[in-house]
């Protein structure tokens, strides 16, 4: 309710500006799936910034900030960048992380002395790192129709969206081969699908990406937005398409919920490193939350699977005392089991009276019915193994641990086609019973 209402109390230029941001993330996070499945996240870093030079060379040759030839320039540096990084790696003396660290910096840094030297340079460094979101909404598309006025909204909306629009066009028509080129470049390149070809291209689309969301949010966005909504999509998938979706949807949370942190603070805060913060954010949510890889998600999955081994193991207890010719186990006894020693005994015990399979009473603790039967499917797993590897000759001696391991994992489908390999056995070498 606090989040809607924090959207209806926006005005127009204020969703301007969300809808610049969203361009501008959605753009860089959509080509930074691309750099981080190619290991090269920090070449987007690194052409962010060294197409600095390149874009002040050709406002000081053209003397125009808003021309083609701002584009040539600063497409020219995107793509040397990664030929210089790539030429000093192959010299051998330095590895490719230093090599991107010395091209990206040096590149930069002369930018900033460019402008800093070149009085006719309508640049602002502090614009090159934070941008001017804020007052990007105020440069409006004015066109005249008729004799009519009509304002087309701010400039850079218009723009951020014709390229997320290219981007997405390039990507969909190379789909295929840039997928493969990604996850094997050797088999691209044996196919005719020229992986060099697409890197460059690649390069060229980050470096067109850049220049278009220089102005309006600074570099400062543009890296985050590069790495942080891709790493985080990363984490929640293990398919390309979706991936391509996930980091797309975050990179557009990202400037909603920017903005809102910055207006919740009163407008006193960038409402590019709100968005920044926003998207480190969504990543650590993902590496702690993300169903399959995060890191909680992955120990409470451990969790349970402990818990179940407790249960198989205190159900194994019970179907071997009663094979034994014991109703009824008490509960010393049952703890005696190896296996089933431990502090959360009890607890599973509980779990499994709940579940149907273990009944209590007085004298202690027996299978039910349902109990009885899964006991059965857990030691008909455990003693084919113990046939099948002894059958590989595995001693005697050694049989009952790897069975106690692999009991829990070995489907009934499985466990046919072994006693169908093994002729049907009734007995384990130790000579105890093989359940049907």
């Amino acid at each position: 309710m606090m989040f809607n209402a924090m959207l209806w109390n926006l005005s127009t230029h204020e969703w301007w500006i969300i809808g610049i941001g969203a361009l501008v993330c959605a753009s860089c996070s959509l080509l930074g799936c691309f750099l981080v499945l190619k290991r090269l996240a920090l070449m987007g870093d690194a052409i962010s910034h060294a197409v600095l030079p390149g874009i002040v060379l050709a406002v000081i040759i053209s003397g125009q900030l808003h021309s083609i030839w701002v584009l040539v320039g600063a497409g020219i540096v995107g793509i040397l960048t990664p030929l210089l990084v790539h030429w000093i790696q192959e010299t051998k003396t330095v590895h490719e992380d230093s090599a991107l660290g010395i091209v990206f910096s040096m590149l930069f840094a002369f930018g900033i002395v460019l402008i800093s030297q070149a009085g006719n340079v309508d640049l602002d460094p502090d614009c090159v790192l934070y941008g001017e979101i804020a007052t990007a909404p105020f440069d409006t598309w004015i066109l005249e129709i008729g004799g009519d006025t009509i304002n087309l909204g701010p400039k850079a909306f218009w723009i951020l969206l014709a390229v997320l629009i290219f981007n997405l066009t390039i990507i969909l028509l190379l789909y295929k081969e840039w997928k493969l080129s990604i996850f094997d470049s050797h088999l691209a390149h044996s196919l005719g699908f020229r992986p060099a070809w697409l890197h460059y291209l690649l390069m060229a689309m980050i470096a067109l990406t850049t220049i278009a969301s220089f102005e309006s949010v600074g570099s400062i966005l543009v890296v985050a937005m590069f790495i942080c909504p891709a790493a985080t999509a990363y984490l929640l998938t293990n398919r390309f398409g979706l991936m391509l979706i996930w980091a797309m949807i975050s990179g557009i949370l990202c400037a909603v919920l920017g903005y809102l942190l910055t207006w919740t603070f009163g407008g006193d805060i960038s409402i590019a490193g709100s968005m920044s913060v926003t998207a480190g954010g969504l990543f650590a949510m993902a590496f702690f939350l993300a169903p399959s890889t995060g890191i909680l998600s992955q120990r409470w999955r451990a969790h349970q699977m402990r818990n179940q081994l407790l249960q198989d193991h205190l159900i194994l207890g019970l179907y071997r005392s009663q094979e034994k010719g014991n109703d009824w186990i008490s509960r010393q006894d049952l703890l005696a089991y190896p296996e089933a020693h431990s502090s959360n005994a009890t607890a599973a015990l509980r779990k499994l009276n709940k579940k149907g399979l273990v009944s209590q009473a007085t004298l202690g603790y027996r299978l039910t019915e349902q109990g009885l039967t899964y006991a059965k499917q857990l030691i008909r797993s455990h003693r084919l193994w113990e046939t099948y590897i002894h059958h590989l000759g595995t001693a005697p001696d050694h049989l009952h641990r790897p069975a106690s391991e692999m009991e829990h994992f070995l489907s009934p489908e499985l466990c046919q086609e072994i006693a169908q390999d093994l002729q049907f056995p009734k007995t384990n070498p130790s000579g105890k019973s093989i359940p049907k």
